[in-house]
């Protein structure tokens, strides 16, 4: 993930006095000619914060860290966060908003118009583990912050649902039963099922398909197919073999909702 996704400077996370309550502050520039360089202060900031997490824990990271390898003073990080938990969430709220756009540019039914059932059923799979993998240490440490009775986890969990159910209606559309309130109730099992395994995977080291498996995708796969009660061709493997993820800046979408 590039630094150019977290460009989000406009805004700062700001926690209410109880855990859990979160408020959103404008930044006050009083430097205007500054500018430009505050927001790559920012965004060197999220991204230092990202590759600390990808090797080590929460509660192991310090601001002094987050600071020293952004290249940047500890009164620079404290300019745009109260501390390290509002850091955190700020963090989770941009990969999140970053996750759902991507999701609407790119996985959509015209992109697999020409795909059959099983063919969409995988590349959601697909999708769904690649998203897992490369977020995967923001979804450690939401599960360890959670421990802390914050409601950090809800962000994540909330995402989770919200691909749960953008998968279902593309292969919705690909199933011809009568009955799609029931195939949609096998597909939000089977996804269900598969979401345990992969928070498990993240969080708990597993032998039998740990997270970065080659295989994993294609016994997922199996376990969709398993719950809407449909047999898997001879040759299960997708056109879309390996997903890489296309993401949106949001500041390119702030832009964008600016100019409505």
């Amino acid at each position: 993930m590039t630094t150019s996704q977290f460009a989000t400077a406009t805004r700062i996370r700001k926690p209410a006095s109880s855990i859990g309550k979160k408020t959103t502050q404008a930044v006050i520039r009083a430097f205007p000619a500054k500018q430009q360089r505050s927001e790559k202060t920012h965004e060197k900031l999220l991204q230092s914060g990202l590759d600390l997490l990808r090797n080590g824990l929460f509660d192991d990271i310090s601001i002094a860290k987050i600071s020293a390898r952004a290249g940047c003073s500890v009164g620079s990080f404290y300019l745009r966060f109260r501390n390290k938990e509002a850091f955190f969430e700020f963090l989770i709220e941009s990969i999140s908003e970053t996750l759902q756009a991507e999701l609407q540019l790119n996985l959509t039914k015209e992109s697999i118009k020409g795909l059959t059932l099983a063919q969409t059923v995988r590349y959601c799979v697909d999708h769904y583990v690649e998203t897992n993998r490369q977020y995967e240490s923001i979804i450690r440490a939401a599960v360890q912050y959670s421990i802390n009775d914050s409601d950090d986890w809800q962000p994540v969990r909330d995402n989770g649902w919200k691909l749960h159910a953008h998968y279902i209606d593309l292969i919705l559309g690909k199933l011809r039963k009568p009955n799609q309130e029931e195939a949609r109730q096998q597909l939000l099992i089977g996804l269900q099922i598969i979401s345990g395994h992969l928070v498990n995977c993240i969080t708990h080291p597993v032998n039998n398909l740990p997270l970065h498996d080659p295989h994993l995708s294609h016994w997922l796969f199996e376990v969709i197919m398993h719950c809407l009660k449909v047999k898997p061709p001879a040759s299960a493997m997708p056109q879309h073999k390996n997903v890489r993820l296309r993401t949106v800046s949001p500041q390119k979408k702030i832009m964008t909702n600016r100019s409505k």
